[in-house]
């Protein structure tokens, strides 16, 4: 399995290159409008790019989906209930950043506890709302991968003061959801360095319970 992480723009959002070993690959949540590196590394590699994931869509995650979307022609793929983020993105791209981006709708949505399959890798869909409405976090289990989008970082969690966030919602997310994964688990967060489940349960002030 390959993860690469790229941290793109001025709020430190990452982009995930993640590949099976014969090359299937996601990106996920295309944070630049310039997602050059994003493309060099794909191609250095010979990746084969099958599908564009956003885990929510703040802004600052899908500044480069329609780029992204446009070079590969792959499909986008997010939880419903994120729509009014992705619609709401461009306004909030020109307002923090003073970026123009346009965005389309998903060619798919998510559902909760799916499972998608990137080549010999399977990734649980878990639905983690809180920080964004839709959020979801992605669970390789064999690998013991999480990317964990906004919902976990290291040592901290998703902002719950943003429109459409609720903290009560991120407590239950946080403690039913991915508190009972392995300890072992790698954590691959929104922005910053990866971390793991077991880590979190002894330093994250929100991740004790």
């Amino acid at each position: 399995m390959l993860i690469e992480r790229f941290s793109l723009n001025p709020l430190a959002t990452n982009t995930y290159v993640v590949a099976d070993s014969h090359g299937d690959t996601w990106i996920v949540d295309p944070c630049a409008v310039d997602m050059s590196p994003v493309i060099d590394f794909v191609a250095a590699r010979g990746l084969n790019v099958r599908a564009i994931v956003n885990t929510h869509c703040h802004f600052d995650h899908v500044l480069g989906n329609e780029s992204i979307r446009a070079h590969y022609d792959a499909p986008l793929w997010l939880h419903r209930a994120e729509l009014p983020n992705l619609h709401g993105a461009p306004a909030r791209a020109q307002s923090f950043l003073q970026t123009t981006i346009t965005t389309r709708d998903p060619d798919r949505f998510l559902d909760a506890g799916e499972c998608l399959s990137l080549g010999d890798l399977s990734f649980q869909v878990l639905l983690t709302p809180g920080h964004s409405p839709g959020g979801v976090c992605l669970y390789e289990a064999n690998e013991g991968v999480l990317l964990s989008g906004d919902t976990l970082f290291a040592g901290s969690v998703g902002r719950w003061d943003l429109p459409g966030s609720d903290y009560e919602q991120l407590v239950v997310s946080l403690r039913d959801v991915l508190w009972p994964l392995p300890d072992a688990t790698i954590v691959y967060p929104g922005h910053e360095e990866d971390t793991t489940i077991s880590e979190e349960r002894m330093v994250n002030p929100y991740f004790r319970f």
